[in-house]
C-alpha cells in the first residue's frame, strides 16, 4: 500500500515538473485557448484570463500576467508544460464543478508526507538522507502547519477589500469631498504550504534523483526565482484616484517599488509589483528562508477622492481582483543555473531540474464578504460606500417653495453640493419674510442655510404682518332706523359694512360700544355707536340712530242710524252710556212695583 501511495505521488510530482528540456530560442506564440480549458474556465468571475504560450511554458493565466511571462527571469528553462492543469498547485483558475474532488484527491496524496512515514535507509550511505528511516526535513517544517494536507479545505488565495479602521462588511457613507482609504488583503499562507509541500514531496518521493541526495540539495543547491503579484482596482464614478493618492506594500518584502497604472479613462487602477532580482542566483535554502516568512500581503491605497459625481442615495462598489506568480528552478547541478543550459543533464537519469511556475486568481473571502455584494458572485472582491443626500422641502402657505439637496450631516450653505442654496424668500401681500421654520406655526425651530441635516425635512415659511406709518382705520358705514313702542329689533342689522383696505371685510368684527340707552318700549330717539378696529390697531366708529315711536290705537267708525261720540272723544262717552244704563234700571224698578199694587 505504502508502494502505491508513493508511485501515485511520483506520478503527482512528475504532473508539477517538466523534464523535457529543449534549446529553442524562447517564442511567444498567438494561439486561441483550447476548448478543453474554456470549458475549465467558463464560468470564472473573479479573474480575467487569457491563454498563453511561448516555447518554455504554456496555460490560462490572468491576462495581467502576460507582461510577466513574457519578461520572466527564468525563461530561458525552455520546457514546454504539456500536461498543464488550471487545478492543483495553481489556485483560482478553474472554475470547473468538480475541481473540489480533484483537489481533494491531491490532498489526500500530499497527506502522505504530512503524516511523516517512516522510509526505508538506502545501503550507500552517501544517499541516506532518511536517517533511523526518518523523513527528509532539512528545513524543519512543522508538519500540521507548514504543508498542504487533507485537512486543507480550502485550496484558495482568499482577499478582501476594506475601508481602513472599519469592517469589511459593512456599507460605509461618506460625503463627497471625503477621501477614502482602502486596503486590498490577501491571505498568501496557502502559497507557503504549496511551496513546501512540494519541496517535501520531491526530495521524499521513492526514486529521488541520484545527486540530490548525494550532494544534500536542500543545503548546496542553488536556485533563480521571478514573482510578481498584481492588483486590480475598478472604481465607481465619483471615485478618484487623484495624483495625490498613494499606493504601499506591506507584509512582503523583496518586491520593486510599485508600478501604478490607469486604465478605462481612470475608472481601472493596476497596480504591479515585480520581485528583486538580488543576484543572479541564490541558494535553495535562502530562498525558503523567505518563503516562510509570507503569510499575507497587503496594498495600502490612501486618498482615494469621492467627488461630485457620485451617485447619490445608491450602493457604489469598487470591484478588486488580484493576481500572482512565483517561479523557481530546482536543480541538482548549478552549474545548469551559471550557463543557464541544462542541456547537458538532459539525459542524465541522476540530475534533477525542473521550472515550477505557481499562478493564482484570488476569491473573495468568506468571512469578509461585503453586505452590498452580489449574492449570485461570492468570489467576487468588493468594498462598498454610499453617499446620502437628505433632503429639504421649503413649504410656503401649503404649497412647495423649493427642494433642496444637502450632504446628510451637513449643511446646504457648507456642504460640497455647489448647485444646491438656500432657496430666495418668498413673499406675501402685506407681509414681510421672517424665517424658515420646522413648524408650521412657527414655534419650532428655525432653520438657515447653517443648519445641519440628517434627515430629510420640511420647513415652513413664517411671515411678520407690515407695520406702515401709513395704515388706513377701516372704513364703517350704518344706517338709522324706526320702530314702534314695544317692536323686537337687532340693532347689529344697523351695520351696513366694515371694509379695511389692509384686513379686507372686518363687518363680522365690528363691535357695539354704546346701546345709547335704548329702550324699545320707550318712545324716544336713541344713538347707537359702533366701533371696529383693524389688525395693526386702527379703527373708526360711527353712531346710528333708532327712533321708537308711539305705537297707534283703534278707532270706531259712525252709522247713517245713531248719532255716536265721535272716536277719541272720552268726555262725552261716559256719561253717555250711564245714563242710558240707569234709565233701563229705572224702567225695570217701577214694571216691579205697579205689579205688586195689582
Amino acid at each position: 500500500m505504502k508502494r502505491f501511495i508513493q508511485k501515485l505521488m511520483m506520478a503527482m510530482v512528475a504532473l508539477l515538473m517538466v523534464f523535457n528540456v529543449f534549446a529553442n530560442t524562447i517564442k511567444v506564440v498567438a494561439e486561441e485557448m483550447p476548448d478543453e480549458y474554456k470549458e475549465k474556465t467558463k464560468d470564472n468571475y473573479w479573474a480575467e484570463l487569457v491563454w498563453y504560450k511561448d516555447s518554455g511554458y504554456r496555460a490560462v493565466i490572468p491576462s495581467y500576467l502576460t507582461d510577466y511571462f513574457a519578461s520572466s527571469r527564468v525563461k530561458w528553462v525552455n520546457s514546454l508544460n504539456v500536461q498543464y492543469d488550471p487545478g492543483f498547485p495553481h489556485a483560482g483558475i478553474s472554475s470547473d464543478p468538480n475541481l473540489s474532488n480533484d483537489i481533494a484527491a491531491a490532498m489526500n496524496a500530499l497527506d502522505v508526507y504530512a503524516q511523516d512515514l517512516p522510509h526505508k535507509e538506502p545501503k550507500d550511505p552517501s544517499l541516506n538522507r532518511w536517517q533511523g528511516g526518518k523523513q527528509w526535513n532539512p528545513y524543519n517544517f512543522d508538519y500540521s502547519t507548514d504543508l498542504v494536507t487533507k485537512n486543507t479545505k480550502d485550496y484558495n488565495v482568499r482577499g478582501d477589500i476594506a475601508e481602513r479602521g472599519l469592517s469589511s462588511t459593512a456599507i460605509s457613507n461618506h460625503r463627497i469631498g471625503d477621501k477614502i482609504n482602502l486596503d486590498f488583503h490577501l491571505d498568501l499562507s496557502l502559497f507557503k504550504k504549496i511551496k513546501n509541500t512540494v519541496l517535501i514531496a520531491i526530495i521524499n518521493s521513492e526514486f529521488p534523483a541520484y545527486y540530490m541526495m548525494k550532494n544534500n540539495m536542500p543545503e548546496t543547491a542553488i536556485t533563480q526565482s521571478d514573482a510578481e503579484l498584481v492588483f486590480v482596482l475598478d472604481l465607481p464614478k465619483g471615485l478618484e484616484s487623484l495624483d495625490t493618492t498613494k499606493y504601499k506594500l506591506s507584509g512582503i518584502d523583496g518586491f520593486n517599488e510599485l508600478s501604478v497604472t490607469k486604465e478605462k479613462s481612470g475608472r481601472r487602477i493596476v497596480v504591479k509589483a515585480r520581485l528583486k532580482a538580488p543576484h543572479t542566483y541564490e541558494t535553495l535554502k535562502e530562498l525558503y528562508k523567505k518563503i516562510q516568512k509570507v503569510k499575507s500581503v497587503t496594498l495600502s491605497v490612501d486618498g482615494l477622492q469621492v467627488t461630485s459625481d457620485v451617485e447619490v442615495n445608491k450602493n457604489n462598489t469598487v470591484t478588486g481582483y488580484a493576481y500572482g506568480v512565483h517561479e523557481n528552478i530546482f536543480t541538482t547541478d548549478n552549474d545548469a543555473i551559471f550557463n543557464k543550459d541544462a542541456s547537458a543533464i538532459q539525459n542524465d537519469d541522476k540530475h534533477d531540474f525542473f521550472r515550477q511556475t505557481i499562478v493564482y486568481a484570488a476569491k473573495q473571502s468568506v468571512a469578509g464578504r461585503d453586505e452590498a455584494g452580489d449574492v449570485n458572485k461570492p468570489n467576487l472582491m468588493t468594498y462598498t460606500f454610499r453617499v446620502n443626500h437628505k433632503k429639504v422641502t421649503f413649504m410656503n402657505e401649503g404649497a412647495t417653495h423649493a427642494t433642496v439637496d444637502v450632504e446628510q450631516g451637513k449643511a446646504i450653505d457648507t456642504d460640497h453640493l455647489t448647485s444646491q442654496s438656500m432657496p430666495a424668500h418668498p413673499n406675501k401681500a402685506g407681509y414681510t419674510f421672517k424665517e424658515w421654520n420646522t413648524s408650521a406655526d412657527g414655534t419650532g425651530m428655525k432653520f438657515t442655510g447653517t443648519t445641519v441635516v440628517n434627515q430629510d425635512t420640511t420647513v415652513y415659511a413664517i411671515y411678520s404682518k407690515n407695520l406702515s406709518l401709513m395704515n388706513e382705520a377701516p372704513k364703517l358705514e350704518v344706517k338709522n332706523a324706526t320702530i314702534k313702542q314695544g317692536e323686537d329689533f337687532d340693532l347689529f342689522t344697523l351695520i351696513v359694512s366694515a371694509i379695511d383696505k389692509e384686513d379686507g371685510d372686518l363687518k363680522s368684527q365690528v363691535k357695539m360700544i354704546d346701546m345709547g340707552g335704548f329702550d324699545k318700549n320707550k318712545v324716544g330717539k336713541y344713538n347707537i355707536t359702533f366701533k371696529v378696529t383693524d389688525s395693526q390697531g386702527a379703527s373708526m366708529m360711527k353712531k346710528a340712530t333708532i327712533t321708537v315711536v308711539k305705537k297707534d290705537h283703534p278707532t270706531l267708525k259712525p252709522t247713517h242710524k245713531t248719532r255716536n261720540p265721535k272716536v277719541g272723544d272720552n268726555t262725552s262717552v261716559l256719561p253717555y252710556v250711564v245714563s242710558m244704563i240707569s234709565a233701563g234700571i229705572a224702567f225695570i224698578i217701577m214694571r216691579i212695583k205697579k205689579k205688586e199694587e195689582n
